[in-house]
């Protein structure tokens, strides 16, 4: 952050440097603290691992970066927002009891990881409200719950807000799938 301001108050970097390299750093915290969360999940036994280079990757898991994040201008003052989302249908879960409390657990973790105040600071204030019907759904819930919510009672502004959604430390697979079903 402080070389990004540096470069800002310079005016070394252009401001869509400035935002797109925000969003980036945003993009690293975030992946990172998945990665923890799912590392715990998974060496706790509450979830199996596929077992590859990256613990993401067949994991099913879905975590959008909305709004300013998704199209990179995010600026000092952001917050970032994010969805969450797990494909319970992938056959590693199969037989994974209180799927959707694992992912709820983690999705509270990497919250808690990205935005406590520590005498260093804090990472980025999160938001978890553009998930569908937030005062009543989960923190995160299942792809199929979402694609069912966007398809019969999702407003206008919740399709278009994911006009701009892009995945971030995501199982990748599951989250252009999940994205190219919703598209229409």
């Amino acid at each position: 952050s402080l070389t990004i301001a540096i470069a800002d108050i310079t005016r070394v970097w252009p401001l869509d440097r400035v935002t797109s390299t925000l969003s980036e750093l945003a993009d690293t915290a975030i992946t990172l603290a998945w990665r923890h969360a799912l590392h715990l999940q998974t060496s706790n036994g509450n979830l199996p691992t596929v077992g590859g280079d990256d613990i993401l990757d067949g994991s099913g898991l879905i975590c959008l970066g909305m709004g300013k994040l998704g199209a990179y201008e995010l600026n000092y003052s952001s917050d970032i927002d994010l969805i969450v989302f797990f494909d319970n249908e992938l056959p590693l879960y199969r037989d994974v009891e209180e799927l959707q409390k694992h992912f709820v657990t983690m999705t509270r973790l990497v919250v808690r990881m990205l935005e406590e105040r520590t005498s260093d600071g804090y990472v980025f204030r999160t938001d978890l409200r553009l998930r569908p019907d937030a005062s009543a759904m989960p923190l995160a819930i299942s792809t199929a719950t979402a694609e069912i919510y966007y398809e019969s009672q999702g407003q206008n502004w919740e399709r278009a807000a994911l006009i701009k959604a892009r995945p971030i430390g995501s199982d990748n697979q599951a989250a252009r799938e999940f994205l190219a079903r919703i598209r229409p």
